[in-house]
């Protein structure tokens, strides 16, 4: 791999090969891709300077595979202040942008770069974008902290759906935020996800910037690998060879498309308007997320049905219920956030010329194509990424949103389905206690007139002594058994029919005190109404 700063042709196997390993090193700060349709070149690691001699450059008409595009990636601006700096002043960023890039993330370890960012405040807009799993790093803020020093991510921890839009007299600014899915811990941690900041800038000289986070310390390169798939995914398919070995279903086409439209007047605008939409649609995150969801609502359904062949002597799981109410709540969070993010497309669709910050130009809609790739004339998104991003629209209305809406209806089925079947097993075990309790009533009617009569025959009263033999004895009791059977028997059929008997004696005299008091009240009411 080459040096930091220097570029190298993307589409060589062996270059493409350390371009991903060296784009999974937790050390890379940043790269530059510049591509056409048959040429793709690499950097990494620029520096400030490196970044201007490429500015100052300017775009070779001879070699428009070279100037048709360029991908500028950051990992922690934060951390890279200078660079910063240098690409809001040459794409006009609004002061407050580009002090919330800046703002140092909780629980990030300090910089070591050569200038302090301590200095740069700024009140954060949250935002949404789409969920991929990673590991969760938890973000507090002192409790002594006021309302009038909280940081934009304190704000984002706080509030979901914030999103924030800025256009420039060069650029056009989306800033996304990045959840991710973190393990298991305790029933209140289910499904809760760590939300990244990603901006994403589409700037008027068909160049697309995204910068990441910092995440701090990860320590692995599988939760490195999940916070940056969307990107990396892009990466790899702007050459020949990952594109080759891409996944059908996640195969994107942004260098394969230049030049097959030949209504588009310009390829670099076609070119970085996909790209940008690319970059903003992780649509393998949005499946991961609704699978993560729709396996924890089956396994609650497999638990709440398992439930049923629950033995009377075993208590019920009690963390079902809490279960749903906590993947509920994710659910309704997920609702609001894909909500915000539908609008967030629309506003990107709908986005009005002359809404800019300071020279007026603003976000172009694709019918106004007379600026085509001129520097200040605004930004152009092309007609096939407007296309693509209503598409996506419609995914998310007709998928996600509809799909939140039945999860939410199945989880309050599952409850109200967990409930009756603990109330059945209740009237169950009510059932059958009131069932012993009436046996052991039985039985004890059954055997106090025997037990009487044993009563009898062991009194010490002289006169019977010895008057009754063994033989006897069991005579008496056989008969006395029968009759208390027999008895038992008719008593319980004549106790039924004597209480429903009087059920029915006490309805009808209610009734009919009911009727005589009414008309009595009526016909007094009448004799009132006659004297007067």
């Amino acid at each position: 791999m080459a040096q930091n700063g220097f570029f190298e042709n993307f589409d060589d196997d062996d270059v493409y090969r350390a371009s991903k390993e060296r784009s999974l090193d937790e050390s890379t700060r940043n790269f530059v891709v510049e591509f056409g349709k048959s040429h793709a070149q690499i950097g990494f690691d620029l520096c400030p300077g490196d970044l201007q001699k490429l500015f100052d450059s300017g775009r070779d008409e001879e070699k428009p595979v070279r100037w048709m595009y360029v991908f500028l990636n950051i990992w922690a601006p934060n951390r890279q202040v200078e660079l910063i700096e240098l690409l809001g002043n040459r794409y006009k960023f609004s002061p407050r942008l580009l002090a919330i890039i800046q703002t140092m993330p909780p629980d990030t370890p300090p910089a070591t770069s050569n200038r302090s960012v301590g200095k740069h405040k700024g009140l954060h807009k949250d935002d949404i974008e789409l969920a991929i799993s990673s590991v969760d790093t938890p973000r507090t803020r002192s409790p002594s902290q006021s309302l009038h020093t909280i940081s934009q991510y304190d704000a984002s921890k706080e509030m979901i759906n914030f999103q924030s839009i800025d256009i420039g007299a060069h650029c056009a600014n989306w800033m996304h935020e990045l959840p991710h899915v973190k393990k298991d811990e305790s029933i209140l941690d289910e499904g809760s996800q760590r939300r990244l900041w990603f901006w994403l800038v589409l700037c008027d000289d068909n160049t697309v910037m995204s910068l990441h986070e910092d995440p701090g310390p990860v320590n692995n390169v599988e939760a490195l690998k999940s916070m940056r798939g969307n990107t990396l995914s892009v990466l790899s398919q702007l050459s020949i060879q990952g594109h080759l070995s891409a996944d059908p279903t996640s195969m994107i086409t942004v260098r394969q498309a230049l030049g097959l439209d030949a209504a588009a007047t310009d390829s670099g605008t076609e070119g970085s308007s996909n790209l940008f939409y690319y970059l903003f649609d992780d649509w393998r995150a949005v499946y991961s997320t609704i699978a993560a969801y729709r396996a924890r609502l089956r396994e609650l359904e497999h638990d709440i049905l398992a439930d049923m062949t629950r033995k009377s002597g075993k208590s019920p799981n009690i963390e079902i219920i809490p279960r749903l109410h906590v993947l509920g709540r994710r659910v309704r969070q997920m609702e609001g956030l894909y909500s915000g993010y539908k609008n967030l497309i629309t506003r990107i669709i709908e986005s009005k010329p002359g809404m800019g910050h300071g020279m007026g130009h603003g976000m172009t809609t694709p019918r106004s194509l007379s600026g085509v790739g001129t520097r200040g004339q605004g930004v152009v998104l092309a007609p096939s990424a407007t296309q693509r991003f209503e598409r996506l629209g419609d995914r998310l209305d007709l998928l996600i949103l509809s799909g939140t809406r039945e999860f939410l209806a199945e989880k309050d089925a599952l409850i109200s389905m967990y409930f009756n079947i603990n109330t059945q097993k209740d009237s169950e075990a009510t059932a059958r206690l009131t069932r012993s309790a009436t046996l052991l009533a039985k039985l004890s009617v059954l055997f106090l007139p025997v037990s009487l009569m044993t009563s009898y025959f062991s009194t010490q009263i002289s006169d019977i002594q010895d008057a009754y033999t063994v033989k006897e004895y069991w005579i008496v009791f056989a008969v006395m058994m029968s009759i208390s059977f027999m008895g038992l028997f008719f008593f319980s059929r004549l106790l039924m029919w004597v209480t429903e008997t009087l059920d029915e004696w006490v309805k009808e005299f209610s009734l009919s005190f009911a009727r005589i008091f009414t008309k009595r009240g009526r016909a007094r009411q009448r004799e009132v109404n006659a004297e007067r």
